[in-house]
């Protein structure tokens, strides 16, 4: 096996790398190894970048999903950073940003979708061509298309039900249902470059399962979370009666109220 597709040069020493640079940062700010956090981070990036970039579908398993998470990198990033501009651009509590990005982050969240429909349509590189990394990949889009429709249908209903003139947002969830439908659509109907019809069914029954497993125990803990809060708060005893401020007390708080309203009309 050459060096580029060895998975402990090209996957495990960056993962390590990774850890370490978190532990540098994490130390004391006078520590001297919080230094190295920086340069380390930027080791295991480069050997990523390196090694991902030159891996094959029929490599290892970890060289092969290293490939793969390079190549939906960019569509996956397009979209959360979108998201997130679209999320917060306008009245929020938290970090508000300008009300006019709003509509940058629904077209990048667009864009995103759209960027991995044209990787549907164009030659596959020999990451996710061949092997394990087309299985890999294959299995990705199929569940992304499908949480995508799920979650965008049940979002646009919602705003719906909602009114307060939530148009543009029940119509571009409507949109990102139907772009992702009708992707879905073509690739079960008619394949995609490089791999057929009979490729998805295979991948999207085989993930499926795995996929209403991960679901189903999603739910279940989280029931199971809220039941436990539930019977802890049933369980806790009442809180103990707090005794009145005693004399001494009155006077302090008294003390500082009356200084602190002189200051205010001295100002």
């Amino acid at each position: 096996m050459s060096s580029r597709a060895d998975p402990w040069v090209g996957f495990w020493l960056p993962l390590a790398l990774v850890c370490l640079a978190t532990g540098f940062w994490l130390t004391d700010r006078k520590d001297w190894r919080k230094r190295l956090s920086g340069p380390v981070f930027i080791a295991s990036m480069t050997l990523i970048v390196v090694f991902g970039s030159k891996t094959r579908g029929g490599d290892s398993s970890e060289t092969a999903l290293l490939a793969v998470l390079l190549h939906r990198l960019g569509p996956v990033a397009l979209m959360a950073i979108g998201s997130l501009i679209a999320t917060f651009a306008g009245p929020s509590p938290v970090g508000p940003l300008p009300r006019g990005l709003r509509p940058l982050g629904f077209l990048m969240a667009m864009g995103g979708l759209f960027w991995i429909g044209w990787m549907l349509i164009s030659i596959p590189p020999d990451a996710i061509a061949n092997g394990i990394g087309e299985t890999i990949w294959g299995s990705w889009v199929d569940v992304f298309l499908s949480i995508l429709i799920l979650i965008a249908a049940l979002a646009g209903s919602f705003c719906v039900m909602m009114g307060d003139e939530r148009h543009k947002e029940a119509l571009t969830l409507a949109v990102l249902t139907i772009a992702g439908g009708v992707m879905f659509n073509e690739i079960m109907r008619n394949g995609s470059q490089g791999l057929v019809a009979a490729g998805w069914h295979q991948i999207h029954w085989e993930e499926m399962m795995f996929l209403i497993g991960g679901l189903i125990g999603t739910i279940t803990s989280v029931l199971a979370f809220i039941a436990l809060v539930y019977m802890a708060e049933r369980r806790a005893p009442d809180p103990d009666v707090i005794a009145p401020l005693s004399e001494d007390e009155k006077a302090i708080v008294d003390a500082v109220l009356r200084l602190h309203l002189e200051v205010e009309e001295a100002e």
